[in-house]
């Protein structure tokens, strides 16, 4: 795989769908100025749990087609700026991951209800993972984990994990199916107690 952009992504055989993901990634984006949405969102199908986040696409169709430039393609990932976003929905058309979603915002002191949402005064605004651009620990969906599925993969061979990982060997199965790169995670596995 050619792919140059870092991206977070979760290991579905360890993931337990508790959303601690979730609650980190919004945690996070209000602390940077952000909506207080989540970029991240986990899902289930039957018994398996996982997340869906931007893949920071080398090519980055939603920047592509994105008509006020709120969605630009820099350096390691697909940069958004929630500020310059008129809510149009065609980068959310353009991902080929479904990881682009459209949020409302709010207008402070006004109650409103579900069918307010659609109505002026409440604009849409696109909303993406950006791995946590600017933090210095990495993305916080990967520190939260604690289970240790989720991991940010780069192409460099920098990949970055969770305190909580305990199953390498399965991590490494996975990312060498992701990446077709065999890693060695052997230094991650916690030493048994004297």
């Amino acid at each position: 795989m050619s792919k140059e952009h870092q991206f977070v992504i979760t290991n579905p055989e360890l993931c337990i769908g508790c959303k601690a993901c979730e609650k980190a990634c919004v945690k996070e984006g209000v602390k940077r100025g952000k909506l207080g949405i989540p970029r991240v969102r986990v899902f289930k199908v039957e018994k398996t749990s996982s997340t869906n986040q931007c893949r920071q696409c080398d090519d980055a169709p939603c920047a592509v087609v994105c008509p006020s430039g709120a969605l630009q393609n820099l350096g390691d990932f697909v940069h958004i700026n929630e500020h310059l976003c008129v809510g149009c929905a065609l980068c959310t058309v353009a991902c080929p991951y479904g990881a682009i979603s459209l949020d409302c915002t709010g207008v402070f002191g006004f109650e409103h209800d579900r069918d307010d949402l659609s109505q002026p005064g409440f604009p849409n605004i696109a909303v993406k993972c950006d791995i946590c651009d600017g933090r210095v620990e990495g993305s916080a969906c990967v520190e939260a984990c604690p289970k240790g599925a989720i991991v940010m993969l780069d192409f460099k061979n920098e990949h970055k994990f969770g305190k909580k990982l305990k199953d390498t060997a399965n991590m490494e199965n996975f990312i060498h199916a992701i990446s077709g790169k065999k890693v060695d995670l052997s230094e991650l596995t916690p030493k048994p107690k004297p």
